[in-house]
C-alpha cells in the first residue's frame, strides 16, 4: 500500500463529508460524495451530524472558492486511539488491523467489525446495538468488566464477546489482563517516567463509606482516600492514556517546531560539537532524555528545545540528525483535542505523516518494557508479537483520518 496525499482544497471537501457523518467512508469515496452534492452543499446542514462544523467547512470552502482568504483548520481523528497504542505497543498486528494502524485497502472501524461479527456468530440473534458494543470494546480494554456484563448480561453472549476479543486483538487482550496482576496492594501510588521525561504519578484512590447523623437518621456518606487497595483495575488505562497524552506533545512539537533552532542544531552538527559541556540545566535535561532514549528506543523530540554546539558531544548526531529529517518541511500550527488534531489544509498530509510515526516509534521501541520494569522494580523485557508490524505503519492511510 501507498499513502494518499491530497490537495489542500481536497481536505477541506473531505472535512465536510466528515462532518456529514462520512468519517468511516475510504478517502476517495469521501470525495466522491462531496463531488455529487457540492452545488447544494448548504440545503444540505440539517442532515449533517456535526452541523455546526458542517456549516463553518462549508462557509471555508465557500471562501476559498471566491478566491477568500480562511483561516480554517481541518480536523483529523485517530481511529480507536486506544486499541491503536496496545497494538503499537504489543506488536499485535491483527489488532492493528482492526484500527488502521496498517493498511487494509480500507478505512477499517474496529466497532463496526466486532459489532458484526458478534450478529454473525450468534446467528444474527444476539440483541444488540452498534453503539452499546463500541461502550464495552473501550472499556473492556481498559480492564472494565462492569459495563461488558452490564450491556451483554452473563451467559453466551457476554462470552462470545470476550472470545471475539481474544482471537482479534490477542496480544492487546494479554496485555490489558497483564496490566491487572501488575497492581501494587500496598502502593499508595504507581509510577513511571515516559521518553519525553513526563513523570506520570497516579494515586491510588479509594472509596470508604462512613455512616452520619442527620436529623437523628442515619445516612451513608462514601468519599476517596488515598490509600493503599487490595486490587485495581485502573493501571491499564492509565498507562494507555499517559501514551496517549504524550503522542499529542510530541506531535505539537514536531510540527511547531523553531526553524531557527532546526537550523542552529543542523549547523552544529555539520561543524561537529564543541565539546565544553558547562553543566547547564539544558546539558542536563538533554543527558535525561538521552538516557531515556537509550533505555526505550523513543527519542523525544523535546531534546530539541535543549541541544546546542556545547551539548551535541552527549548524543549520537546521527541519530539527532535523523530526527532532524524526520519533522516537516516547514512548521506549522496544531490544536490537538484528545486524539483529534486541526491544523491548516494544506499541511493535513504532514500531520498524518506525523502520526503515523509516533505509532511506527512506538512499535519500534522498548516502551512497554520500560514502563513495566518501572511498575515493578526490576528490568523486564516485553516481546512483540510481530517484530515486522512497525515496518508498514508509515505508509497507513486512515491511522488519522
Amino acid at each position: 500500500m501507498t499513502f494518499q496525499s491530497f490537495a489542500g482544497r481536497q481536505y477541506l471537501q473531505i472535512d465536510i463529508a466528515n462532518h456529514m457523518g462520512h468519517d468511516k467512508l475510504d478517502w476517495d469515496d469521501r470525495l466522491a460524495w462531496f463531488e455529487a452534492n457540492e452545488p447544494h452543499l448548504e440545503s444540505l446542514m440539517t442532515q449533517a451530524e456535526e452541523p455546526a462544523l458542517y456549516f463553518a467547512a462549508v462557509k471555508a470552502y465557500r471562501d476559498v472558492q471566491n478566491g477568500l482568504p480562511i483561516g480554517y483548520c481541518v480536523g483529523l481523528d485517530a481511529t480507536s486511539s486506544g486499541l491503536q497504542l496496545l497494538a503499537c505497543l504489543t506488536g499485535d498486528r491483527s489488532a492493528a488491523e482492526l484500527c488502521n494502524v496498517v493498511d487494509t485497502g480500507h478505512r477499517e472501524d474496529a466497532y463496526t467489525n466486532i459489532y458484526d461479527l458478534m450478529l454473525q456468530r450468534s446467528g444474527g440473534n444476539a440483541k444488540i446495538k452498534r453503539s452499546d458494543t463500541k461502550q464495552a470494546i473501550m472499556t473492556s480494554l481498559y480492564s472494565s468488566t462492569a459495563m461488558p456484563k452490564k450491556i451483554f448480561g452473563e451467559g453466551e453472549l457476554l462470552e462470545l464477546f470476550y472470545d471475539i476479543l481474544k482471537e482479534f486483538c490477542p496480544a492487546a487482550w494479554e496485555l490489558n489482563e497483564t496490566m491487572r496482576d501488575l497492581w501494587n496492594p500496598t502502593a499508595l501510588s504507581h509510577d513511571w517516567i515516559l521518553p519525553d521525561n513526563f513523570h506520570v504519578r497516579t494515586k491510588v484512590m479509594d472509596t470508604v463509606y462512613e455512616t452520619i447523623h442527620f436529623d437523628e437518621q442515619p445516612i451513608e456518606i462514601s468519599y476517596k482516600v488515598n490509600q493503599p487497595m487490595p486490587e485495581g483495575r485502573a493501571l491499564g488505562a492509565n498507562m494507555v492514556h499517559s501514551i496517549d497524552g504524550m503522542i499529542v506533545r510530541e506531535i505539537v512539537r514536531r510540527c511547531s517546531y523553531d526553524q531557527r533552532k532546526v537550523d542552529m542544531i543542523a549547523d552544529a552538527i555539520h561543524s561537529g560539537p564543541r565539546g565544553t559541556f558547562n553543566r547547564t540545566k539544558d546539558d542536563k535535561m538533554v543527558c535525561t532524555l538521552w538516557a531515556n532514549y537509550r533505555e526505550t528506543g523513543y527519542l523525544s523530540a523535546r531534546i530539541l528545545d535543549h541541544l546546542n554546539e556545547d551539548n551535541l558531544g552527549h548524543v549520537d548526531a546521527a541519530v539527532i540528525r535523523k530526527l532532524l529529517n524526520s519533522l516537516p518541511n516547514k512548521p506549522f500550527s496544531v490544536m490537538p483535542i484528545h486524539d483529534c488534531f486541526r491544523c491548516l489544509p494544506h499541511y493535513a498530509n504532514d500531520l498524518r505523516r506525523q502520526y503515523n510515526l509516533q505509532l511506527q516509534m512506538i512499535a519500534e521501541s522498548e516502551l512497554l518494557s520500560s514502563i513495566i520494569s518501572q511498575l515493578i522494580g526490576r528490568k523486564v523485557q516485553i516481546g512483540k508479537l510481530d517484530p515486522t508490524l512497525a515496518a508498514d505503519i508509515a505508509a497507513s492511510n486512515y491511522a488519522l483520518s
